[in-house]
């Protein structure tokens, strides 16, 4: 089964939507994160991997479940967006995971969980981190 299926047929818009709603971001932070674009990147590189045959296109974006190249490629669209080093591995790590066990934003709304207070916790401290790497 295609994990990623539910998710590539809702746009950004309603996945904003969600993460404003579910993971408590303000607006105004979803647009110092510029994560509007990010998650066009995203959509695309899984959009990608499903036309591929992928099993589970989200694997194809995370940072500890992609092939080299593939990590490379979503990072170097990324980086046309103007984030910087320390930027872009806070949004590829909040938006796909991280090595550590955070699953990411997209794998919670793909499999349909609200964050728990931990993870509310942990994408407080990304959104800030992000926001002061910007000064």
């Amino acid at each position: 089964m295609n994990s990623a299926a539910p998710m590539m047929s809702c746009p950004a818009l309603s996945l904003l939507t969600w993460i404003e709603d579910e993971c408590q971001i303000d607006p105004e932070d979803v647009d110092a994160l510029r994560l509007r674009p990010a998650l066009d990147v995203f959509i695309n590189r899984l959009e990608s991997a499903r036309a591929r045959g992928a099993r589970d296109p989200l694997a194809s974006v995370s940072p500890r479940r992609a092939g080299g190249n593939s990590r490379r490629c979503t990072r170097r669209m990324l980086r046309q967006l103007g984030y910087t080093d320390v930027q872009l591995r806070i949004i590829h790590r909040l938006v796909a995971g991280s090595t550590g066990g955070w699953p990411g934003l997209l794998r919670l709304f793909v499999d349909g969980k609200s964050p728990d207070s931990v993870q509310r916790q942990y994408i407080r401290r990304q959104v800030r981190s992000f926001i002061d790497a910007n000064r």
